[in-house]
């Protein structure tokens, strides 16, 4: 199991229960309205296979995300 830095856990918390991401000014990702990160977390995320993007550039879990989230009990 990967070990998670507290903004990828911030990030799971969200996309791991089905929320999508929207891209933000500059390199920010929002979710609700809110900056929970930037692209570089969501890089990682999508290198460990938790996290993938649309062609809108909306981010979401993978099922192996989702699946991280639920073991983490995020």
């Amino acid at each position: 199991m990967k070990n998670l830095t507290e903004a990828q856990r911030r990030v799971m918390k969200w996309i791991g229960k089905g929320w999508c991401t929207e891209p933000g000014a500059g390199s920010a990702v929002m979710v609700n309205g809110q900056r929970i990160c930037n692209v570089d977390t969501m890089m990682a995320l999508y290198r460990f296979g938790l996290a993938s993007k649309d062609d809108s550039g909306c981010w979401s879990a993978t099922e192996s995300g989702k699946a991280i989230t639920a073991q983490l009990g995020l």
